[in-house]
């Protein structure tokens, strides 16, 4: 694969803390359009998160890490997925009550990520998993207000985390016509999808690269660990 210098969305976000929503629109159009593109292949995601999102030289974006991907079955009256699988901030509430899952599962995703750009901490989180797994599956969403927090946000980018965060998977935004019913809502006016997928939209951020050698914008405890060879067994070989 490309070596993508630019570092992790996650690591960006952690220096700023959180993002404008001109900039988390940049983000999430991106990822909404990738989204929607593996939906089209039949394939969903399930493991959204900063962690996942790389950022280019360019200062654009790329998804990585396909190791939770699953390929649907498209023989009529196939089980819907139904494994257990994910990053437990970024769990859907039919993935914790392992009612089957569909493409919703990458938009309850989104909505969380989006959540957490604009605010800096993920809308159900808590220190006690198990308590997530409850807020997330029965609270309501929260808001910050000016007042109190410092921040808010805007009506339209609460309407779109609303429906993207409903629990019932059924009324999810992006249950009927997926990525178009995503980057259709009113939170995405202003930002036009072709010149987005030309780049010509100007970066918010474009990470300073020295050289082809260059970890800086890389978390310093993962580019320092030693590097090892990975052994595998006799008996797998043979299986080759």
């Amino acid at each position: 694969m490309d070596f993508i210098q630019g570092g992790e969305l996650f690591q960006h976000l952690s220096d700023c803390q959180r993002f404008s929503e001109e900039k988390t629109k940049f983000y999430a159009a991106q990822v909404a359009l990738a989204l929607g593109h593996l939906h089209k292949a039949n394939i969903l995601y399930r493991d959204l998160k900063p962690e996942n999102i790389l950022i280019n030289n360019d200062g654009y974006i790329m998804l990585a890490d396909f190791g939770l991907a699953k390929v649907l079955a498209t023989d009529p009256g196939a089980a819907e997925p139904n494994s257990f699988c994910g990053t437990p901030e970024y769990l859907s509430p039919e993935m914790i009550e392992g009612t089957g899952h569909d493409h919703t599962i990458d938009w309850w995703a989104l909505g969380v990520l989006i959540y957490e750009m604009i605010i800096g901490i993920p809308p159900f989180y808590n220190q006690n998993k198990n308590k997530m797994y409850y807020l997330i599956q029965n609270a309501p969403l929260k808001w910050p207000e000016m007042g109190k927090h410092g921040l808010e946000v805007s009506p339209e980018g609460q309407d779109l985390i609303n429906r993207m965060l409903c629990k019932d998977r059924k009324k999810r935004l992006g249950q009927t016509s997926d990525v178009d019913e995503i980057l259709s809502h009113p939170f995405f006016n202003g930002i036009n999808i072709d010149d987005l997928l030309d780049k010509k939209i100007k970066a918010p951020f474009v990470p300073v690269i020295k050289d082809i050698k260059d970890l800086s914008n890389f978390d310093s405890s993962i580019t320092e660990m030693e590097t090892g060879e990975s052994i595998v067994a006799p008996a797998s070989v043979a299986k080759i």
